[in-house]
């Protein structure tokens, strides 16, 4: 029972395979033998990569803080050195505790006691700004190094100092209006205070106070090679950054809840019994990117080997064996298309399929012996009908010469009637130039310039007919000078502009021709501003012109404006719009649509009429 039920299982999946193109077959073969498994190997060696990647930047992180709280405690030690050499300075001690008698007094032992033992030479030493020694003694003075308890217990320093309860600390403070010890300017300031207990002489409160010199300090830690935005923070106050970004006139800032959350790792130090907090905030902390980034040529590598070579390898077999069997069946496919069938060039191979193949072309042979004579007959009564339309065509030319011909004829009588024979002459250059176009006819393609110096010339003549009441216009754009045209097509909708529109009209006539290009089409523009026609009739005569054939020419109604329309789509092939609007007493307005391309002359050469 379970042969059974196992067979039925097989006999789906082989069922579902064989709708399934060969090429699909080893693609699926692909996938679940050879992509998924290593996919999962790949993605279990990337993990690992990645794992270590996120460990090493965490190891980075861990000695990047380590640097930072160092370098914070190095940047105060030499403070720090001099605070402890001088908190067992017994002289201090002594100087700080007399009882002066008054200014005078205090002012020369001033002087003596610190021009004399060096502390002066002190403020030169790297990130230090200045000394201030304050005792609880009123028969000083407040000024220069030395300030009375009560002239500084309203400062933000004092107030700091006193309510951290410890007998050295480093003071971030930000310094109002008014503080003394210090000038006016509101400014980030860094102080070293320290109590002064170290001789045991009186109970008086001596202070030492060591101002740093806060902006060298930032800019000695902007200047670390980090590599990443660093935060030393007093609690949740910003005391040093190494952006380099520190405006010293503005109150320290704050951490808030973006900066922690951005905090790509924090730790603390102890220095002076305070804890202070260290924020660090890499340039990129995705480790994924980073580890790909770091391990690329490892990921191409696997990538190469364990998924691209395959995939090569599995393309070179559907090379082989399924493109050989699309080609024979793109052959077959031929066939419905084709008169006679296709036969498989360049076979390659040994194989089964390069056996079918010749066998398919020996079938390919046998069948073209087979209708090698009926496809000879109607090849013969295709020529006759291309014969058939070139005696067509040659006729629909010699139709043109007498037109032309005779309307110019007449243009020169009427002239010689109304204003006699002054300028016969220079009327008969213009019908010369017109007659030669005519006759030699060598070709049914020309150039678009040489069509309109011939409807120029014609147009002159129109003018010695109609007088001053006629005038035209044309404008062609340099782009499609050389454009090729059917020969006397347009110059005979030009024609018909003129005999229809000038000729029925007694007022002011004026013909406007142009041609210019849209895109890969050539656009051939003649609207004239005669007699025109019922919009009824303009429909009709544009249906017509759209799709005329040969039988159409027999009608003697607008046989010039079919034969040019005809003749046109016979060179540029049914690729070609007409439009005619007219409307009466207003005009007319022709419009023509072909492709702008050079035609080849040679398969359109005609004999001579």
């Amino acid at each position: 029972m379970n042969i059974f039920k196992k067979n039925k299982v097989e006999d789906r999946l082989v069922g579902v395979l064989n709708n399934l193109t060969l090429n699909r077959k080893l693609l699926l073969l692909y996938f679940f033998c050879v992509f998924f498994p290593l996919l999962l190997t790949d993605g279990v060696i990337l993990t690992m990569i990645i794992s270590r990647e996120r460990a090493e930047f965490k190891e980075e992180l861990r000695n990047t803080s380590t640097n930072v709280a160092a370098d914070f405690i190095a940047s105060v030690k030499t403070a720090s050195d001099i605070s402890n050499n001088l908190y067992v300075d017994r002289s201090i001690y002594t100087f700080l505790e007399t009882k002066f008698e008054d200014n005078s007094d205090f002012y020369s032992q001033y002087y003596d006691y610190f021009e004399n033992n060096g502390i002066s030479s002190l403020y030169y030493l790297p990130n230090l700004s200045s000394f201030l020694f304050v005792a609880d003694n009123n028969t000083m003075t407040s000024g220069g190094n030395v300030y009375t308890l009560d002239s500084v217990k309203d400062t933000n320093w004092y107030k700091d100092f006193i309510a951290s309860d410890t007998k050295t600390k480093l003071v971030f403070y930000f310094m109002g209006d008014g503080e003394s010890g210090a000038n006016q300017t509101k400014t980030k300031q860094l102080k070293l205070v320290r109590w002064l207990d170290y001789h045991k002489g009186t109970n008086m409160k001596k202070l030492l106070v060591i101002n740093l010199d806060y902006p060298m300090l930032m800019s000695n830690f902007s200047s670390k090679k980090y590599g990443m935005l660093a935060y030393i923070c007093d609690g949740d106050k910003i005391v040093i950054t190494t952006d380099g970004q520190t405006n010293i006139y503005s109150p320290y800032s704050s951490i808030n809840d973006a900066d922690r959350r951005k905090s790509a790792y924090t730790s603390t130090f102890e220095y002076m019994g305070k804890t202070y907090t260290v924020m660090l905030f890499p340039q990129n902390s995705n480790v994924v990117s980073n580890a790909l980034k770091n391990h690329a040529l490892i990921i191409v590598l696997l990538l190469t080997l364990n998924i691209l070579l395959p995939l090569l390898l599995v393309r070179l077999i559907n090379k082989s064996f399924t493109s050989r069997l699309w080609q024979l069946d793109k052959v077959f496919e031929s066939g419905n298309d084709n008169v006679a069938l296709v036969t498989v060039n360049n076979v390659e191979g040994t194989d089964e399929i390069a056996h079918l193949m010749n066998s398919y072309n020996d079938l390919v042979m046998r069948n073209r012996n087979l209708i090698k004579t009926i496809y000879d007959d109607k090849l013969v009564y295709q020529e006759t009908e291309i014969e058939k339309q070139q005696a067509e065509l040659l006729a629909m030319r010699m139709q043109i010469n007498p037109h032309f011909l005779f309307n110019c004829l007449e243009n020169l009588r009427m002239h010689s009637v109304i204003k006699g024979e002054k300028e016969t002459a220079a009327m008969i250059e213009r019908l010369a130039a017109l007659e030669r176009d005519v006759v030699e006819w060598n070709q049914d393609v020309i150039p678009l310039h040489k069509e309109m110096d011939f409807i120029k010339n014609y147009l002159k003549l129109q003018q010695y007919r109609y007088g001053e009441r006629f005038s035209f216009s044309i404008n062609v754009s340099e782009d499609v000078k050389d454009a090729s045209i059917p020969k006397l097509t347009l110059a005979t909708f030009v024609e018909n502009a003129c005999v229809h529109g000038a000729e029925k009209k007694t007022r002011d006539v004026v013909i406007m021709i142009s041609a210019k290009a849209s895109g890969d089409r050539l656009i051939l523009e003649v609207e004239d501003t005669g007699a025109g026609m019922d919009s009824a009739s303009a429909e009709r005569l544009q249906k017509r012109m759209n799709e005329c054939t040969f039988a159409d020419l027999k009608k003697n109604k607008h046989i010039g404006i079919l034969n040019a329309c005809l003749r046109t789509k016979l060179i540029a092939g049914d690729d070609v719009d007409f439009i005619f609007e007219s409307e009466e007493k207003i005009g007319t307005y022709i419009k023509i649509t072909m492709p702008l391309k050079d035609f080849d002359l040679q398969q359109h050469e005609g004999g001579e009429a």
